[in-house]
């Protein structure tokens, strides 16, 4: 029997960790779980790394207090407990047994193994495929023994196909899910992902800001993030535009010297004081490139895009969802220091053009700020009224 439409479906976010805290998916957990329970769509969020149920239904009015205070003295709680193995796990088990007829359950990486619950039902987000992340070595699959791997992905591929739909950041993810696992495209939703760094106050578009020709660099893996090729690109850069400088974020240790570059070293976003040092090079920064070599989706370029930065990238992976190539960016064809620097020249030479650029990326900062979370709502709710 259908179930009228003017009941309203409830989903319970299943996460790989604290799903109010801002340093779970950089913050987009918090985004996605608070815009849901402020539709009241959410049934409730939980993780294994939870220590309490207090949180189910949303953070207490001092939740934010105590993670920063947490955060100060370098106390979090990532390593709790052991992660749910099954839905028969202690923990899980009880709140699926408890959870309301036809609640949706997102598993947002996390994979157990399912049971026979048919009160639920299930949808997985997951970042890429899993032979994805093993063929670059990224997303913790490095140096990982085969036959682990293997069983990995029998698992995943299992719960895949036990799935009612999945979730990606990307659309390069959805083509890849459905590529590796045979998975119905049709089934597969590219959602996004919210700039968990909000850009609060004045926008500074001026021509000036994009004369100094200030390019950052954001990612903590230098390798995985293309580092070394900004760099070079950085390099030949500097042979036309000689004042240009490139400041890099993310490595703990400074991987690169010379003329132009500064080293800005690990800037924690949870953390209070280095949160606001990274808006500030946000904003003062005239062009960005993280030209990743394995890149599910990439919160710099949307919190880069939201903070009037122009980017310059490689049309592969997430990038072309984020950029509008020749409108807010240019996307490269090749992966060469040359391509990417022909680019960065074009921009950084002509100030006026990346102003323009920076003003269409301003105009569409709301579809980047709440985009995911509408979406999430839509789609589930297409689906489960169905």
């Amino acid at each position: 029997m259908t179930r009228k439409s003017s009941l309203k479906p409830k989903l319970l976010m299943v996460m790989n960790g604290p799903p109010w805290s801002d340093w779970t998916m950089s913050g987009v957990s918090a985004g996605v779980c608070r815009e849901l329970s402020s539709r009241n769509f959410l049934y409730g969020a939980v993780s294994h790394r939870c220590t309490t149920a207090r949180h189910f239904k949303g953070p207490s009015r001092f939740y934010k207090l105590q993670e920063r205070i947490s955060g100060l003295f370098g106390v979090t709680n990532q390593d709790a407990l052991g992660g749910w193995k099954s839905e028969q796990s202690s923990g899980l088990a009880e709140i699926l047994e408890q959870a309301p007829k036809h609640t949706a359950v997102i598993y947002t990486y996390v994979n157990p193994e399912y049971g026979e619950q048919e009160h639920l039902r299930r949808f997985r987000w997951i970042g890429i495929s899993t032979k994805d992340a093993i063929k670059h070595e990224s997303y913790g699959h490095e140096g990982v023994d085969a036959d682990v791997m293997h069983q990995k992905l029998l698992k995943q591929h299992k719960t895949i196909h036990q799935c009612e739909g999945i979730f990606t950041h990307s659309s390069y993810g959805a083509d890849s899910i459905a590529r590796d696992f045979g998975y119905p495209r049709e089934k597969i939703y590219p959602i996004g992902a919210g700039a968990s760094v909000q850009m609060k106050g004045f926008m500074d578009t001026r021509i000036e800001r994009y004369s100094t020709a200030n390019l950052l660099f954001i990612g903590r893996d230098w390798k995985r993030k293309g580092g070394p090729l900004a760099y070079q690109a950085f390099l030949l850069l500097r042979q036309k535009i000689p004042h240009a400088t490139l400041t890099i974020v993310g490595p703990t240790e400074q991987p690169v010297f010379g003329d132009g570059v500064i080293f800005e070293g690990f800037l924690r976003k949870h953390k209070y004081f280095e949160r606001r040092r990274l808006t500030k090079l946000y904003k003062n920064a005239s062009l960005f490139c993280t030209p990743s070599v394995c890149e599910t989706w990439g919160l710099v370029f949307v919190e880069a895009a939201a903070s009037g930065l122009p980017i310059v990238g490689t049309n592969e992976w997430a990038m072309p969802d984020i950029v509008l190539n020749g409108k807010t960016g240019i996307l490269c064809d090749e992966r060469t220091p040359e391509v990417l620097a022909s680019a960065m020249v074009e921009i950084l030479e002509n100030p006026a053009k990346a102003k323009s650029w920076a003003r269409r990326l301003l105009s569409m900062l709301m579809r980047c700020l709440i985009g995911p979370m509408l979406q999430i709502v839509l789609l589930l709710l297409s689906r489960l009224r169905r």
